[in-house]
């Protein structure tokens, strides 16, 4: 049934993932690669994924994993990874809406520091590892269900979970896509991913994410 949709103007926050939505690879997998650990961060996620781990024991072990190395070294590496295009202008225009716009993410602040002085978000909800010194050490409090994050976050800043729009591309973010006012499954290779999401779409350019929700609330749309 067509029907209305909220238009951009009644959001007031945006959360984007960070792997496979901004990153077109997992970022700290493909530093553990490089930095020489990546068979060991890898056997964490198989162990996930054949349920011999929780998640939240998935991200404690991978970050201990870091424990000891230079974050330079973790985000130089990091810094070499493909990401999609257009991602500064397209938050320059949704703050230009008076919106909040976030990462939402099971990996650590530190990397989201990075991408918010890189690209200019204003702020996250992420996994805490500890840096002293220039150095990552094992004092971890990993996040492993975004929803919760997100309603903290907004707590936080005195908003609804309502207001909210989210962007992403994994299963992890489907509890997500389920309490926020929109959603939309970005360049997603998992049919329910898609299927939950407000809308799926596929792109090479994060612009097009802001033109499709300047189109909210002005026309009839499908439910997709």
């Amino acid at each position: 049934m067509n029907r209305p949709l909220t238009p951009l103007s009644s959001f007031s926050l945006l959360s984007f993932d960070v792997d496979g939505t901004l990153f077109r690879k997992p970022a700290l997998t493909t530093a553990a690669e490089a930095l020489g650990f990546g068979e060991k961060w890898r056997s964490y996620d198989d162990m996930y994924l054949h349920n011999r781990i929780t998640s939240r024991e998935r991200l404690d072990n991978q970050f201990r994993l870091l424990s000891g190395v230079s974050v330079a070294d973790v985000l130089g590496e990091v810094s070499k990874l493909d990401v999609i295009e257009g991602i500064r202008e397209t938050i320059v225009k949704l703050q230009g809406h008076g919106l909040g716009v976030i990462l939402l993410t099971d990996n650590p602040d530190f990397l989201c520091a990075y991408l918010v002085e890189r690209f200019g978000f204003n702020g996250y909800a992420a996994s805490k590892v500890s840096v002293r010194n220039g150095r990552i050490n094992d004092d971890v409090q990993s996040m492993p269900d975004k929803r919760d994050a997100l309603r903290k976050y907004c707590s936080w800043v005195s908003i609804s979970v309502k207001k909210c729009i989210h962007v992403g591309d994994w299963i992890n973010d489907v509890p997500v896509f389920r309490v926020v006012g929109h959603s939309i499954a970005l360049n997603s290779k998992s049919e329910k991913v898609r299927k939950v999401a407000s809308k799926a779409l596929d792109t090479d350019n994060l612009l097009e994410v802001y033109h499709y929700l300047l189109s909210l609330g002005t026309e009839p749309h499908l439910n997709q």
